[in-house]
């Protein structure tokens, strides 16, 4: 006959006592209790939960529910669940409630600290109340409620929990984590910290294993060296990679911010990418870069945009909009550049097919570049500019602006300017006045033409009126080698020669096409752009 163990005896006996084993029951429930319990069946035909171990075992009357006491050095397990705690009520529909120092671990792949706990053996569920701490490997949990579900290895909480792990702190009202799939849903003020930044949002999924914050809704992250702002996207702490969509944007701390419907980025580098509906802003000088498609290098300070490429440059009353195939930006900082620290000024570049309008200038070239460091801007490959009713061209033409206005115009090589008379018919092909050198320097005030310098080869043709500039007398032609040639409302007012001039007053019936278009004259009206539409074209 099989011998049954001290323990399992006294539990047996305590259930049903016989009068004459009373007083050994008492003496038995004083000593050690190890309930060494064969598996039996509840009322749903599942594994009941086992009594590993207690100090002591006794019934309580006060208890409903028929709760059995153990006190003292508990341990209970079910399946792979194994608890502790000092003291519990053991229930027959296959739960248990456990108090004080409650210790819940499974297989070595998680643990969990708590005041109390409530375990149902048929849901396989556990809800633990107080101050509760759970671990998984390098993850830590911390909350004053949660549910966790050993059939599925999922953690609920619902009153507030932090997470924290090698790299970050995250607290958030809401949050489940799933064990299996290793990863961790957080909702309703949530909040990631780390060395390098903070991330705050509405909805926040979580991996620790990849380190990687996957956002949904309005998101900011901040940091020492920008600002980020997204509707979705992520970002991996241990890479520093990250992709942001919706509204997405980084704003540096000098004025730049970058905008595009897809961003992405690498945060250890400074360098990223921007799609669609891309803007560069930068609010201390009221620039604006645009496009389809840039790409930003924070150790280089450039950004490259293309694909519909435009820049806006804000004045008092105006904007200039200018437009190439490429626009390339030098000393654009999206990260920290140090605190005190000066900002060096921009270097604009814009390459191929490139024109720019504003209401009172427009122009045309191949490449141009905008040095912010002395306001200069050089216009290279077959150049044309209007400003009014002059259309001037050269080699290379070199635009010095001071206080948001042109100052002068350096014209090197093959210097021209043109102006359609203002007595000219429609459709007349001849009377233009026109300046020609090997040289120039077009002075401005108010952005008019106010005097021309011509430096070699100096020609002049224009036409000369009187009686109050309503009769036309002839055209002037003069040749020199230097001129200085001073210009009012458009038209000529006096010629300064620097050395002997040749010059010849013509009267209009001795006025022949062939004799009055200097050589190399070419009226370019058909390409100057008379709206912000045209830059395009």
């Amino acid at each position: 006959m099989k011998r049954e163990s001290t323990g399992y005896a006294a539990y047996r006996y305590f259930k049903n006592p016989p009068g004459a084993m009373l007083l050994l029951l008492f003496s038995l429930c004083q000593a050690s209790v190890f309930a060494q319990v064969n598996k039996q069946q509840g009322s749903a035909g599942k594994q009941t939960i086992q009594i590993r171990h207690a100090n002591s075992l006794s019934r309580d009357k006060s208890i409903a529910g028929g709760a059995e006491r153990l006190t003292g050095s508990v341990v209970l397990e079910d399946d792979s669940v194994l608890m502790n705690c000092d003291s519990a009520w053991i229930y027959p529909d296959n739960s248990f409630l456990a108090f004080s120092r409650v210790h819940l671990t499974r297989r070595d792949t998680m643990e969990l600290f708590g005041d109390s706990l409530h375990y149902n053996g048929n849901t396989k569920q556990a809800e633990m109340f107080g101050k509760i701490t759970y671990k998984q490997k390098k993850m830590t949990l911390t909350t004053t409620h949660l549910i966790y579900d050993v059939s599925t290895s999922v953690v609920n909480y619902w009153d507030g929990g932090t997470l924290v792990d090698s790299a970050n702190t995250l607290t958030s009202v809401l949050g489940d984590y799933k064990m299996r799939d290793k990863i961790a849903c957080f909702k309703d003020r949530v909040k990631l910290v780390n060395s390098d930044y903070t991330v705050t949002c509405d909805t926040m999924n979580y991996s620790p294993p990849l380190q990687t914050s996957y956002f949904f809704g309005p998101t900011h992250i901040r940091s020492k060296a920008n600002t980020m702002y997204c509707e979705s996207g992520y970002y991996n702490s241990h890479t520093g990679i990250s992709q942001f969509g919706s509204h997405a944007s980084i704003a540096g701390k000098k004025g730049e911010k970058l905008c595009g419907d897809q961003i992405y980025y690498n945060k250890i580098n400074d360098e990223g990418q921007a799609l669609d509906n891309v803007s560069l802003k930068d609010s201390t000088d009221n620039i604006t870069i645009t496009g389809e498609y840039a790409h930003y290098n924070g150790s280089a300070k450039t950004i490259l945009v293309t694909c519909k490429a435009l820049m806006l440059q804000q004045y008092d009353k105006d904007t200039l909009h200018l437009h190439g195939d490429t626009l390339l930006g030098y000393h654009i900082a999206l990260g920290d550049t140090g605190s005190g620290t000066a900002r060096p000024p921009k270097l604009m570049l814009a390459f191929h097919h490139v024109k720019f309008y504003k209401k009172d200038l427009q122009g045309k070239c191949d490449s141009l570049s905008y040095d912010e460091k002395d306001s200069v801007m050089n216009m290279l490959y077959s150049p044309v500019l209007w400003a009014d009713e002059n259309q001037l061209t050269a080699d290379t033409m070199i635009l010095h602006m001071k206080n948001r206005q042109m100052n002068m115009m350096d014209m090197k090589n093959n210097a021209f300017i043109a102006s359609r008379d203002t007595a000219a018919t429609p459709g007349d092909t001849v009377q233009y006045n026109q300046i020609k050198g090997r040289n120039m320097k077009a002075f401005f005030a108010n952005n008019k033409i106010q005097r021309v310098k011509v430096t070699g080869n100096a020609q002049t043709i224009y036409y000369v009126y009187s009686n109050n500039n309503k009769d036309m007398v002839g055209a002037n032609r003069a040749d020199c080698s230097n001129m200085m040639i001073f210009i009012s409302d458009n038209k000529v007012k006096s010629i300064t020669f620097l050395d002997k001039p040749d010059a010849t007053l013509y009267p209009m019936k001795d006025v022949k096409a062939k004799d009055f278009l200097l050589k190399d004259f070419k009226w370019r009206a058909s390409e100057r752009p008379h709206c912000i539409q045209d830059i395009f074209r």
